[in-house]
């Protein structure tokens, strides 16, 4: 037995999460700044708004295998990525395109599973998310530290780090002392000749015929 759900009460289900959502934000945003202190300088916003346009790229991408192919494994890849995109070092692929690592303020490292499921949990409620995309994205905009809703739920802060580019900078320049390296270890086995000592030499080839 399929059970379809009417237009109407889709626009229900959708609507009420997010006038809430949009009714809540502010106050919860002020509440949970309060006591939240930050060392580290604020991360470049472009950089920030192009990475979040990968992440929703590549899971909209991910996501289009449910439409056509009729699988809600697709779906569920996608929601999950967006949801831990930033446990593996702190890095979604579009932070790291971009150079940007997220950071636990309370211990100074990259951003853990949970930090990562916790700022990014607003993003995939239905509803709210719709309305959530446009609010974080001002916050991250006009806040010091660029820190939005689920920044401040997880206690986190996107900074500037190491990219794709720096890797690849990185192996380039690993590549390059390695063959110096090479080269100079062959170098050393090339035998110089000695200097000679031209006197001793030709009084030793060089003797008179009456000395022999």
């Amino acid at each position: 037995m399929s059970m379809e759900i009417g237009f109407p009460a889709l626009l229900g289900i959708l609507l009420l999460p997010a006038v809430t959502c949009a009714l809540a934000y502010a106050p919860i945003v002020t509440h949970f700044s309060r006591g939240l202190i930050s060392p580290y300088a604020k991360a470049d916003v472009r950089k920030r708004f192009s990475a979040a346009l990968v992440d929703g790229l590549l899971a909209i991408t991910v996501s289009f295998g449910y439409w056509t192919g009729n699988s809600p494994l697709y779906l569920a890849v996608g929601a999950g990525y967006l949801l831990l995109r930033d446990a593996i070092g702190g890095q979604s692929v579009g932070k790291l395109v971009f150079g940007l690592v997220v950071i636990d303020l309370l211990s100074g490292r990259a951003a853990s599973v949970s930090g990562s499921a916790r700022r990014n949990l607003l993003l995939l409620l239905p509803g709210a998310n719709l309305v959530a995309v446009f609010l974080e994205a001002r916050t991250i905009a006009v806040d010091p530290q660029g820190q939005r809703l689920g920044d401040r739920l997880a206690h986190t802060q996107v900074v500037e780090g190491a990219g794709a580019r720096d890797l690849v900078k990185s192996f380039q320049d690993w590549l390059m002392s390695l063959g110096r390296g090479f080269g100079q270890s062959t170098g050393g086995r090339r035998r110089v000749p000695g200097r000679i000592d031209r006197a001793a030499f030709a009084s030793i080839v060089v003797r008179p015929a009456g000395r022999r």
